[in-house]
């Protein structure tokens, strides 16, 4: 009785175990809990579903902007700032 006592628990706590697990951070007794709950609970499969594709989206938008930013100032203005921040240069108006 314990032991089915210990799997059965509510949806908040399979939210925390799913993010437990997506970070690696879940026990063999939590996984199994999670494994049960989400035999019968839709609402939290598919919560997983949609938090899994929302990290990898996340994730995939990272990656591309370090490969190639959004957008590049061009040399000359990059050397007229550098000179204003020196005092080289008056500033244009």
């Amino acid at each position: 009785m314990y032991l089915f006592r210990s799997l059965v628990f509510n949806c908040k706590r399979a939210t925390l175990l799913s993010i437990k697990k997506a970070e690696g951070n879940i026990t063999l007794l939590e996984r199994a809990q999670l494994a049960y709950h989400l035999l019968y609970c839709d609402p939290c499969r598919q919560f997983i579903r949609q938090s899994a594709q929302i990290d990898k989206a996340l994730s995939d938008a990272s990656h591309s902007l370090h490969a190639k930013p959004p957008f590049a100032l061009p040399s000359a203005a990059r050397q007229r700032i550098q000179q204003q921040l020196d005092g080289s240069a008056p500033a244009a108006e």
